[in-house]
């Protein structure tokens, strides 16, 4: 097994609230990347926010056999917070996953 830090890029159609945000670093909680490489500490947020596009990033840190899995289980974790706080497909649309790191154990 392997960590992979995967990010998905999306669009927000309608202003994102503090109660929102919070819902879905909440249900992201323990996703959010710590280390990109053995003992290197990486700064990033499981939730990025460009605000004068309306774009956002999320980066998710996941532990799968193969990068089409990391994909697939990063998708679905995104998926699920964006739902659970109340965003839908046509109000936070994804794009595709992208691997951005790789811990090979």
């Amino acid at each position: 097994m392997s960590n992979f830090v995967v990010s998905l890029p999306g669009t927000l159609k309608a202003p994102l609230t503090p109660e929102t945000r919070g819902k879905i670093l909440a249900a992201l909680q323990g996703t959010d990347p710590h280390e990109v490489a053995e003992g290197e500490s990486a700064d990033l947020d499981a939730l990025s926010l460009n605000p004068d596009t309306s774009t956002f990033t999320l980066r998710l840190e996941v532990e799968a056999e193969n990068s089409g899995t990391a994909r697939a289980e990063a998708l679905a974790l995104a998926e699920s917070a964006l739902r659970g706080a109340g965003l839908d497909e046509q109000s936070a649309p994804l794009g595709n996953p992208v691997i951005t790191a790789i811990d090979v154990n």
